[in-house]
This record gives structure tokens, sequence and C-alpha cells, in this order.
């Protein structure tokens, strides 16, 4: 398309990401993005995505995605639980990019249908969930040991002297009524220990963002390696339900 084509077609479609079609024309997407997206990117670019399987969980108009594709990743899922319709019927045509998009919740995922992937983005989701635990273990179970997996997330930022995890509810969220799961940076970091990621390096949008003990409500980005060892540490067979013999005899 030309650029007063693609122009045309912008107006069809809400848009969240700012994504750049030509030099000249970008998708609107909302005004601060590109602050949100910082951290982000400069984990992903640590990262190597040559010819690996990437899973994008709330991938709105597939910026991280995109982005993954142009360093080299072989095979993208992007889901969502609102499809992006500007993505699947204009971003992904028009760079004849091989990125695949479902609407489809993440408990949905399953490592006997989609099978196991090498890195996963995880941006922007976890705040909004209700269940937050069955989310990383969701996760935990489709990443090989050695994957990798960037979460960036609203977190307390408090003095990380406990794990904690902050669950208001309507009007008490200090974001919208959605966002209802935050937890402080120990509580993170230790959470995903018991299900076998190791944080290695943390990013966020400014140097006083990282130290600030105040219980602000800020955004934070992790990456993290899967480790078996780490889970293997844990009582999952006491988490998860399972039948245990430890009360019956001496």
């Amino acid at each position: 398309m030309t650029n007063e084509e693609l122009a045309a077609q912008l107006p069809k479609y809400r848009w969240y990401h700012t994504i750049a079609l030509s030099p000249e024309v970008s998708t609107p997407g909302l005004e601060g993005f590109a602050k949100q997206a910082a951290p982000i990117l400069r984990l992903m670019d640590t990262l190597d995505f040559a010819g690996k399987r990437v899973l994008d969980i709330g991938c709105r108009d597939g910026f991280f995605c995109f982005h993954a594709e142009r360093r080299g990743a072989a095979d993208l899922l992007g889901i969502d639980t609102c499809l992006s319709l500007g993505a699947v019927e204009l971003i992904i045509p028009h760079f004849q990019s091989k990125v695949r998009m479902i609407e489809m919740s993440l408990y949905e995922l399953n490592v006997a249908e989609h099978g196991m992937f090498d890195i996963v983005l995880f941006c922007g989701v976890l705040y909004h969930l209700r269940y937050p635990f069955t989310a990383l273990k969701t996760l935990a179970d489709l990443v090989p040991d050695r994957g990798r997996m960037i979460i960036e997330t609203e977190i307390l930022a408090d003095d990380d002297q406990r794990a904690l995890l902050f669950c208001p509810v309507g009007e008490e969220s200090p974001c919208e009524p959605s966002s209802v799961s935050f937890y402080n940076r120990k509580g993170l970091t230790d959470t995903l220990k018991t299900f076998g990621f190791r944080v290695d390096t943390t990013e966020y949008q400014s140097d006083a963002d990282r130290q600030r003990t105040d219980a602000a409500i800020i955004r934070g980005s992790f990456l993290c390696t899967k480790d078996g060892a780490l889970a293997g540490k844990h009582p999952h067979h006491y988490w998860s339900g399972g039948k245990h013999k430890n009360w019956q005899r001496v």
C-alpha cells in the first residue's frame, strides 16, 4: 500500500500500540505507550530470538511480536482476549508477517495443544488477573528449562521486607477496576521461584522508580530464566491439591 492508502485504513480500527507501518505512517497508539514499552524493549534486546518459538500474551496490536520477528524469531503466537482486527486485517498482511494471532485466554493454553515456547512475553497483563498464581503456573508449564520470560506489570514498590500480593477491589484499586493483583518486587520474585523461574534482570521506567519504597504503584519489567531445580524445592504436591501422607503415621 502507498502511505496514503495506509493512512486511510487507520481510522477503521481502535489502536493500543504505536507501530510504524512505513517511515511516514504509524498506528495512533495510546499516549505514553513508548515510555511503557522502553524497559521491555531493553530486556528484549538482550535476548537471542533467532529461530525461537515466541508467545506474546496480551499481544494487542502486536508491537512486541513484530519486534521479536525482526530479531529473527521463527514462530510467533500472539494471544489476547480481545483480538486486534487492525493487526490481523492490516498490519500482518502489510508486513507479510508470519505472526499468528488468536483470540483466547492464557488459561486456555496447554502444552498438548500449543507446544512449548522458548521465549514468553507477558506484558501489561498480570495485574489484571484475579488468579495470578494459576496464570504463572500455566506459563511455567509452557517454558522449557533455560527458556526465558519477560514479565512487565504494575507492582507495589515498598521496602520488600515481606513477600506481598496487594488485592484491591473496585474503587480501592489504584488503577481502574480491572486491576486487582499487585505483587511487590519480593512477592513476584519469590513466587516466580516456586514455579521454577529465576529473575535475572529488572528494568523500570526511571531510576527513581527502581529506588522507590513508598508503596507507590509503578511499572516493573522482569527478565526470567526457567530453572527446574528451583521449582523442585517447594511442596507443589501440597499446593496443587494432590494427596499426601504427611499426617497418617509417625
